[in-house]
């Protein structure tokens, strides 16, 4: 097709899609779908058939329509549209009939449920009825024939799915747990099991791909594997999770819950807050951290290169706008992310200049200016995400990293969006949090930051590659209120997640999401829920393991003779004030005028002696028997400037001489010239001494880490690598230090790379000895104090972590009651709702088997989860409780109804008040109010005392374990 016949398609197209437009009368039904695009046309080998403009293609056409309508043989047909054509309106018609496809499917699980199966074979169902239809009247002939691919077989089958009119309903299919992947006459149709199946197997194993799963179905069914059934598959899978979604959501419309909801109630354990708990120095604890692996390829139109040798030029995108929207409620919106983007981060980044004072890691930001500007290569469209966990790994949110790195709007985006839904006391960690915490009290969001306590942390793993100045601010073992959480939640969660990158690569913006989105949802459903109590409980008896370490500890400071615990916090401030003290005298230059006197005296001798060698060479050069040059030789030009060198020098000292009054220029064997060179030395050598000793000194603290038991293989190695990627600047402070002890009299012995790396602690840094400060004299410097200081801090933050799960279980108990009481009620409300017709009364039931499915998805592991906290309820040290408490929210929203009830109450008393004027109110009126005495319902009250019943009966429970304590039982692991 050339370029004037695919104009007129498109005229003819654009014509048959407007509403205003009237073509010339067409007799046949195939005309009409032609000029739609719901049929192919057939063309002819010699062509010409879209060569006449406009209503002229209708005359023109009009002779070959009427053949191709009389035509009973079935000839091959073209379809000249393009792919993008093709999808697009594939997805369009498919989204027409989403919501009736929607009721199709939630009445097959209804009838699936009411069988008592699973996904069965529903489709043979049909089949069977068709064929007794056929029986009891020969005359039908309303049958479909579709090719349905099931687990281990495929068969075609011919199903009675169409409607009065012939035209087929796929919503039929639907019902028969059939999945079609195409719109309107579909010849393929996948079993909902299937698709269930590869969603499930997905989740548990992000690398199995549609590809390669596609290809085992034909591995199992024996037959040849074609790219068109993958992309079958995707179609139908793309249609299926749609559906899901949309059942989803009309669960949570049904249920009161809006899009907000799921982040607002991520975790039972951080959200769930309940009435008389105790108060936390964190009310929640989150990580975030950035990920590169799942990025996706861009696609591009070829540029074509005028020159073969010039570089290749990328060229505009081809790629189909897909605006639908898979992201679950787990995505930020772009726009949102773009409002922290370049031209607002330039002022805010921290640098050496506007750096906090408690951030000794700030003045190292000066790299994160440049990764502003960094972009990725420009084949990717999305480079990764960044990603927010609550601390026992539920997500949180997601934010695309777009043709950039992990630049500091992705984290302020959503740090943003945590401070508006969760308020206050909130603990974000970041590998780089010493650094994002500056930026964040630089930024517009600082002022909503500390209002509402925001703090940056730095996560464990991450925390020992800091210097140790940063450690002593951000280390979680020494943040208080941190418990013994590690905030690296971000690292587990990618080292499962990068197995979505084979899915991720090459797949459209859609899809990315989409696969993104399921992952994440059915890993917090199936995986992250499951292990909610198995977190919690091994956590409390991490810390009681810890704090039995407490009569050692003692006998240690007993031994020691310290005699309160306050001197563990003593010694680190110590310490912190020693490396605060180094890293000013590092950068101190601390010169008298004797020492500039001298400087300058030096300057002088020297220019004075360059200024004697090049007045040689210009005399030699000026004599007779030398060569010509023409002009001024380059060798007067040198001779003058030294001279103006040589006066500049002596103007200098002269004015030194001035200040000092010094009526005799002093010379090398002068007392005074002696005296000031030893302290010129000295101080040279002190600051040398200082800046190596910080750089090595921080090294050592975390080399002290790496050596220490308990540290694993990761840890170690990540520690190296830091080590070793900052080895250069312990290389140039050794340099400058041996360069300063040579000048010494008697000179000190140069100090080698292999020493240093060799030296296991402080106290055997032999060069430490010549410094002015008598560190090695303090106690904290010493191996075995650190090693009980830091002891000391990790039983403070046990007793933390214990605090915070005694506040955590009794959410989570609360949180299994109160939801399946909730999911409970309106499962039978809607089961046992009469209003309304038929139809609608089908439809509440059927959305009654979805809250069923709903609930039964978590609460399969409810029953695990108080196993598990009655087994740690019995376990010597527990101290909290696994009563059900009454949580805040519940609290607040009866007293908003009873708020409601009361105004409407008073309206419609209000308004009826001249009728019932002088009618006195009767027993049975008073009777008939809603709420009694204390403005609660009925229903509330007898709701109340059946969860005060199962709470004391859970309290009898565990007080049995705790009597049973002490007793060996076979079954325990704790």
């Amino acid at each position: 097709m050339d370029g004037k016949q695919r104009a007129n398609l498109d005229d003819l197209r654009r014509r048959a899609l407007d509403d205003n437009y009237s073509p010339p009368a067409l007799t046949s039904t195939l005309e009409q779908d032609v000029l739609d695009g719901s049929e192919r046309l057939n063309l002819s080998h010699a062509g010409g058939e879209l060569n006449l403009p406009g209503e002229g293609v209708f005359l023109g056409l009009e002779e070959d329509l009427t053949h191709e309508v009389r035509s009973q043989s079935k000839s091959v047909r073209y379809d000249w549209r393009t792919r993008t054509d093709q999808t697009e309106r594939r997805n369009q018609a498919f989204q027409s009939q989403m919501e009736g496809l929607t009721d199709a499917y939630m009445r097959f699980c209804a009838e699936d449920e009411l069988r008592g199966r699973h996904g069965g074979n529903r489709w043979e169902e049909l089949e069977l009825r068709r064929q007794t239809r056929a029986g009891d009247s020969p005359t039908v002939e309303a049958v479909y024939e579709i090719k349905v691919v099931d687990s281990f077989e495929t068969r075609t089958v011919d199903v009675d799915v169409l409607d009065a009119q012939g035209r087929l309903n796929i919503a039929n299919l639907f019902v028969a747990g059939l999945m079609p992947c195409a719109p309107y006459t579909p010849h393929v149709a996948f079993t909902i099991r299937v698709l269930e199946s590869y969603r499930t197997l997905h989740a548990r194993c992000p690398q199995l791909a549609i590809h390669a799963y596609v290809k085992a179905l034909c591995d199992q069914h024996e037959v040849e594997y074609y790219p068109y059934l993958r992309q079958q598959f995707s179609n139908a899978y793309d249609v299926y999770l749609e559906i899901r979604r949309r059942t989803d959501a009309r669960v949570m419309n049904a249920l009161g819950r809006d899009d907000s909801w799921r982040l607002k109630h991520a975790c039972p354990a951080c959200t769930y807050k309940l009435e008389g708990e105790d108060d936390l120095i964190f009310d929640m604890l989150t990580t975030m951290d950035g990920n590169d692996s799942l990025k996706r390829v861009l696609r591009r139109s070829k540029v074509e290169q005028d020159d073969e040798s010039s570089e290749p030029t990328l060229g505009p995108s081809r790629e189909r706008v897909d605006n639908r929207d898979a992201g679950d409620g787990y995505f930020i919106d772009r726009g949102m992310v773009e409002e922290w983007a370049k031209w607002r981060l330039a002022d805010i980044l921290p640098t050496e200049a506007n750096s906090d004072e408690d951030n000794p890691c700030a003045d190292r930001w000066k790299n994160m200016i440049n990764d502003v500007t960094s972009k990725m290569w420009g084949i990717f469209d999305e480079t990764g995400i960044f990603l927010a966990l609550c601390r026992h790994g539920f997500v949180l949110v997601i934010a695309d990293m777009i043709r950039s790195g992990e630049l500091a709007k992705y984290p302020l985006a959503v740090v943003k969006l945590l401070l508006d839904t969760f308020g206050f006391k909130l603990g974000a960690g970041y590998d780089v949090g010493c650094h994002f915490g500056t930026t964040v009290n630089n930024s517009d969001l600082g002022e909503q930051a500390r209002a509402q306590g925001f703090k940056s942390l730095v996560g464990s793993f991450h925390g020992h590659a800091h210097n140790r100045l940063c450690q002593l601010n951000f280390l979680a073992t020494y943040v208080k209120g941190l418990g013994i959480e590690d905030l690296e939640g971000c690292e587990r969660f990618f080292s499962r997640s990068n197995g979505l990158a084979k899915s991720c690569r090459y797949a459209s913006r859609f899809h990315r999401q989409q696969e993104i989105s399921t992952y994440c949802k059915q890993i917090d459903a199936v995986e992250t829920y499951a292990n909610l109590s198995n977190f919690l409980c091994t956590n409390y008896r991490q810390a009681l393991n810890i704090l039995k370490t407490e009569p050692v500890l003692h006998a240690w400071m007993e031994r020691e003779g310290i005699e309160d615990v306050e001197t563990f916090h003593e010694w680190l401030r110590e310490e912190r004030e020693y490396l605060l003290g180094l890293k000013a005298a590092s950068r101190k230059d601390v010169e008298t005028l004797e020492m500039e006197y001298v400087h300058k005296l030096k300057k002088l001798q020297d220019s004075t002696a360059k200024h004697a060698t090049l007045l040689g060479l210009a005399r030699q050069a000026n004599r007779d028997d030398g060569d010509f040059v023409p002009g001024v030789r380059k060798e007067d030009v040198a001779r003058r400037h030294a001279k103006d060198r040589v006066d500049g020098d002596r103007e200098a000292v002269r004015e030194l001489e001035r200040l000092l009054k010094v009526s005799q220029t002093w010379t090398v064997s002068s007392p005074k010239w002696a005296e000031t060179v030893v302290a010129i030395q000295r101080r040279d050598y002190q600051a040398a001494l200082n800046a190596l000793e910080l750089v090595v000194v921080e090294r050592i603290f975390e080399l002290t880490k790496v050596n220490r038991s308990q540290t694993g293989y990761k840890m170690r190695t990540h520690i190296g690598k830091a080590l070793q990627a900052r080895s250069k600047a312990v290389r140039n402070a050794i340099e400058r230090y041996n360069a300063a002890a040579r000048e010494l009299t008697p000179p000190k012995p140069d100090l080698t790379w292999n020493q240093v790396v060799e030296y296991a602690f402080l106290g055997d840094f032999d060069l430490l000895r010549d410094a002015e400060a008598v560190v090695l004299s303090r106690p904290w410097t010493r191996p075995a104090y650190r090693m009980y200081m830091d002891n000391y801090f990790k039983t403070l933050r046990a007793r933390e972590e214990i605090k915070r799960l005694n506040v955590e279980i009794p959410r989570v108990i609360t949180w299994i009651q109160d939801e399946t009481r909730v999911l409970e009620k309106k499962e039978e409300a809607l089961e046992r709702a009469e209003d309304g017709t038929d139809e609608e009364q089908s439809r509440s039931w059927h959305l009654a088997v979805q809250v069923r499915l709903y609930r039964q998805r978590r609460g399969r592991f409810n029953a695990g989860h108080m196993a598990r906290f009655r087994k740690l309820a019995g376990t010597p040290g527990f101290t909290g409780s696994i009563r059900p408490g009454r949580a805040v929210e519940v609290t607040e929203s009866r007293r908003a109804q009873r708020a409601a009830d009361g105004e409407l109450l008073s309206r419609v008393n209000g308004d009826s008040e001249d009728e019932m004027e002088g009618v006195e109110e009767t027993p049975a009126a008073a009777d008939a109010s809603p709420t009694g005495e204390d403005g609660v319902d009925d229903d509330e009250e007898g709701e109340d005392a059946h969860d005060e019943e199962v709470g004391e009966l859970l309290y009898h429970i565990s007080r049995i374990g705790l009597d049973d304590g002490d007793r060996p039982r076979a079954d325990d692991d704790g």
